[in-house]
């Protein structure tokens, strides 16, 4: 019996393992000139009037002004102010917006005993499982505007469901503020 329970908790302890997992959805990547020194940095403006700089095919227009509201509130969080010149700026942002449909296939193979009159052998049968899903991604690039060089980039990748459908921008928010989260990097 005790056997038994203790295979019970392990498989509730793996259970909840892959709920926590699953709720992690969005996964982030950064990048930086590391010789750049974001010292004194306290400003940013956008590099252009519209800083999406590249959407994907059937991109919502209204979620330009969204992420720039996303982007603006999380560093001004961090003490960061923009300004409207670009000129007056010490750095200058762009972003990028796209997804793609994906399709995920596992085979997972499982063994039924099997006895002919010969008795060697197992046979095998495949439980197959494919799932179509939309994977979306945000990037968010920084230049330093005097200079006119890239000094940071990070973006974002969520396998996006119904539910991140009907409420984009709680999405497109948490996906900035996991963007930046390490922004500016820590000096070397």
């Amino acid at each position: 019996m005790t056997a038994l329970l203790r295979g019970f908790a392990a498989a509730s302890a793996v259970l909840t393992l892959l709920a926590l997992q699953g709720c992690e959805t969005i996964k982030v990547v950064s990048d930086h000139d590391s010789s750049y020194s974001f010292a004194g940095h306290d400003s940013f403006a956008w590099i252009s009037e519209h800083p999406m700089v590249s959407a994907g095919p059937g991109t919502n227009p209204l979620l330009e002004g969204r992420v720039m509201n996303a982007i603006t509130e999380t560093l001004r969080a961090r003490g960061l102010s923009l300004v409207p010149d670009a000129t007056q700026a010490d750095l200058v942002i762009s972003f990028s917006l796209g997804a793609r449909d994906r399709l995920s296939v596992t085979s997972t193979p499982y063994p039924i005993a099997y006895r002919g009159a010969w008795r060697w052998g197992r046979a095998y049968y495949d439980d197959v499982d494919v799932r179509q899903y939309t994977e979306g991604r945000l990037a968010i690039d920084f230049f330093d505007a005097r200079e006119k060089r890239p000094v940071w980039h990070g973006y974002a990748t969520a396998n996006i469901s119904s539910v991140d459908q009907e409420d984009r921008p709680a999405l497109l928010r948490e996906a900035v503020a996991k963007i930046l989260a390490e922004f500016p990097p820590a000096a070397p």
